[in-house]
């Protein structure tokens, strides 16, 4: 086990004290007993959050650091903890690698609890062409709770845990994994839910950007 230095907690609703990676054995990136073949890294997160009653307990979240979920949502206001996602935007396949889609498309119980270890990027559509967020838009970094797969669509349930405005993320789409950043109609003017091999926070932190109040 590797640890890495301890980082300044924020106070609030979650804060994230301390960053800890694991080189997890198995062909998951969450906690199982049975090692296999496959080897994958995760990194766990210890975090105070709020409970329903208004105090405050440890927790912890299990992260891949392989891939991150990305939800560009054009008319979602994220105000709720869940929004609703159409089956034909989901994990399409221009926008998600073909092994990606065939790996965690069919939303099997088996793979929702894989894809919950997913750190995600939640945020609308960008108000202008070419992938340009106006000054008041923001992405929202977090997590999947639980995905349900409705009659009226695919139920998200979600929970953030910081902002980041979406300018910032826009200037690093290539880094991301985002497609057509270049082109009038991007991925960020696209309503879907993609998944991309990617490691976000490495990304976003070799890019310099605030989380949790520090870089």
């Amino acid at each position: 086990m590797e640890k890495k230095e301890l980082q300044p907690a924020m106070p609030g609703e979650l804060a994230v004290p301390v960053q800890t990676t694991v080189n997890q054995y198995g062909d998951k990136s969450v906690h199982i007993d049975t090692v296999t073949h496959m080897s994958q890294n995760v990194t766990v997160l210890p975090i105070m959050q709020r409970t329903s009653v208004g105090g405050m307990k440890a927790s912890s979240q299990t992260v891949s650091n392989e891939y991150y979920h990305l939800f560009v949502m054009g008319g979602e206001t994220f105000e709720q903890d869940h929004f609703l996602c159409t089956p034909d935007r989901a994990l399409a396949s221009y926008w998600t690698a073909e092994d990606v889609r065939n790996k965690y498309g069919r939303l099997t119980a088996e793979s929702i609890e894989e894809l919950k270890t997913f750190p995600a990027l939640f945020m609308q559509e960008a108000d202008g062409y070419y992938a340009k967020p106006s000054d008041e838009q923001q992405a929202y970094l977090g997590f999947v709770e639980d995905i349900r797969v409705q009659d009226n669509g695919i139920k998200i349930r979600w929970r953030m845990i910081w902002p980041v405005p979406m300018q910032q993320i826009s200037s690093i789409g290539f880094e991301l994994g985002m497609l057509n950043m270049t082109k009038a109609i991007s991925e960020l003017n696209h309503t879907h839910w993609a998944i991309k091999r990617i490691n976000l926070f490495e990304e976003l932190k070799d890019a310099g950007i605030s989380l949790f109040g520090f870089v």
